[in-house]
């Protein structure tokens, strides 16, 4: 896998095909696939999306976007990373959270070397800095806020107003930033993300979601405040 590499830091090969940047010391999934030689038409869905989304949503002056999945599986955190990882390299300043508080997936793309507290810390912190919560400059233009590992209470966390001063905090500071959420079978994280947010991006699976699934978390959404400005369709 080519990964970028700047100044100071080397790259090490693993045995399973990812790279870890020495210095930053970050672990780069094959799974990014702009970042990935031979998975040519996977990254040009990716960069297409990234198109649309800079001339129909970024270029409007809206810079937030929850990506949200009917039922797990789906690939919604595979294409919130990625698209993130391409809005980066378009030269964006991007910010990725996880805020999936119940499995969270984003350092399995994405894996630090050096631990530091998440999401769920920061919400729960009396006196927040948001460098000790956030990875910056994981790659060049994009950083990453974890989840800081499961919640045993997300949905009182994410219903805490300080997550809604954080996440409006986030979208002031950087030029984008792209929240990575639970199935909405399994909670209703997701709805109160994409409320505050303002806007939802839905995923589903080829030959696995079911329309009656997606058209009804649409609809949640919409009901509860969110604008859903589109879907895409993964076959992985």
């Amino acid at each position: 896998m080519n990964a970028p590499v700047s100044a100071g830091e080397s790259r090490v090969s693993r045995a399973d095909g990812a790279d870890r940047l020495e210095g930053q010391q970050y672990e780069l999934s094959p799974d990014l696939v702009t970042l990935t030689e031979g998975r040519p038409h996977e990254a040009e869905a990716i960069r297409t999306i990234r198109t649309h989304m800079v001339a129909r949503h970024l270029e409007d002056g809206r810079r937030g976007l929850a990506f949200v999945g009917a039922t797990p599986g789906v690939g919604c955190t595979f294409t919130a990373v990625n698209l993130a990882v391409a809005l980066a390299q378009a030269g964006i300043a991007t910010l990725l959270i996880d805020a999936d508080l119940r499995t969270p997936q984003v350092e399995n793309f994405i894996r630090p070397g050096t631990v530091k507290p998440g999401l769920k810390d920061c919400i729960a912190a009396d006196d927040r800095q948001l460098s000790d919560y956030i990875h910056a400059e994981v790659i060049p233009n994009l950083s990453v806020m974890y989840s800081g590992g499961a919640a045993s209470n997300p949905q009182e966390l994410l219903s805490r107003e300080s997550f809604k001063t954080l996440i409006e905090r986030c979208l002031r500071d950087f030029e984008f930033t792209i929240i990575d959420t639970t199935a909405a079978n399994v909670g209703a994280d997701e709805i109160r993300v994409a409320r505050i947010v303002g806007y939802a991006l839905i995923v589903a699976k080829a030959h696995t979601s079911r329309m009656s699934d997606v058209a009804e978390l649409a609809s949640l959404l919409q009901e509860d405040g969110a604008r859903v400005i589109g879907s895409v369709l993964n076959d992985l």
